[in-house]
């Protein structure tokens, strides 16, 4: 009689056994499965990481590369440019100085770092801001609607187009305040992206071209006349130029050809000029 109840609990026994180890086991299983997935998870999501940054960092490279490029033809151009001048007698001596060697404690550095070269003559400084932009690029454009363009030509379409989005883009601020904005169009697959600048560089250009004409007058006691250039280097960039109110301390130039004509301009209007002394001196200064 007891030898079969016996059997029956060891029976019983076991079988619970066996289900509470077909438990753990099954437990353990989906723990294996979940922590594999998540790892495979976090594999995938740093791998898309790194090789996103990776893009980045290509990316910044190239445009890093560009820009090199870029200031390395406006150099070439300016040098070509004055030294004409100087061979035809418009001036006796330039010099190109690049204002990423001027020290941060310099007395004009903060004017100054807004260009990428000052070229000095006798007669002028020219401040370069050089700009090396392929896509196209709405320049300068102003978020006040109030003046409107007649649709005669492409230009004006473009006109229009690009004061609307300026105006959608400064509608987001809810801001009274007429600004200008410079932005570029990236069109890609299915859309159509405005990548909008954190300044204007045209307005930086006056500002600091007319900062430092005061500043140097100031300090150096030296009265000569400071224009500021936005050169565009890349001759096939689609420039589409804002109708902003414009002033004499800036220029837009997008071609080699521009750039010399409004230097031969800018020279032969002045006949004033620096002695050597002075210019040495003013010079030595940024030097």
């Amino acid at each position: 009689m007891f030898l079969p109840l016996i059997l029956l609990i060891i029976i019983v026994l076991l079988i619970i056994i066996v289900f509470i180890d077909h438990r753990v086991m099954q437990n353990k299983l989906e723990t294996e499965t979940y922590a594999k997935d998540q790892l495979v998870t976090k594999i995938s999501t740093v791998t898309r990481e790194n090789t996103n940054l990776k893009n980045k960092m290509l990316d910044i490279g190239s445009n890093n590369d560009t820009h090199h490029h870029g200031l390395r033809k406006a150099k070439q151009d300016l040098t070509v440019i004055l030294n004409e001048q100087k061979e035809q007698g418009v001036i006796a001596y330039f010099d190109i100085i690049a204002t990423g060697n001027l020290a941060v404690k310099h007395p004009l550095f903060e004017y100054a770092r807004a260009f990428d070269y000052i070229v000095f003559t006798e007669k002028g400084i020219f401040n370069i801001n050089v700009k090396n932009w392929k896509q196209k690029t709405f320049y300068h454009f102003t978020s006040d609607s109030a003046e409107q363009t007649e649709i005669e030509n492409e230009n004006s379409v473009h006109q229009i187009v690009g004061r609307y989005i300026a105006n959608q883009f400064h509608g987001q601020f809810q801001s009274s305040r007429s600004t200008t904005y410079t932005f570029i169009e990236r069109i890609k697959e299915n859309s159509v992206i405005y990548d909008f600048y954190n300044y204007d560089p045209y307005e930086q250009a006056s500002k600091n071209t007319q900062a430092l004409e005061a500043k140097i007058q100031e300090r150096l006691n030296q009265q000569i006349p400071n224009v500021g250039l936005v050169y565009f280097t890349d001759g096939s960039v689609n420039l589409i130029d804002g109708p902003a109110i414009r002033n004499n301390y800036v220029e837009t130039v997008s071609s080699k050809s521009s750039l010399q004509e409004i230097i031969k301009e800018t020279l032969h209007l002045k006949n004033d000029v620096l002695t050597k002394e002075q210019y040495d001196k003013l010079v030595a200064r940024f030097s």
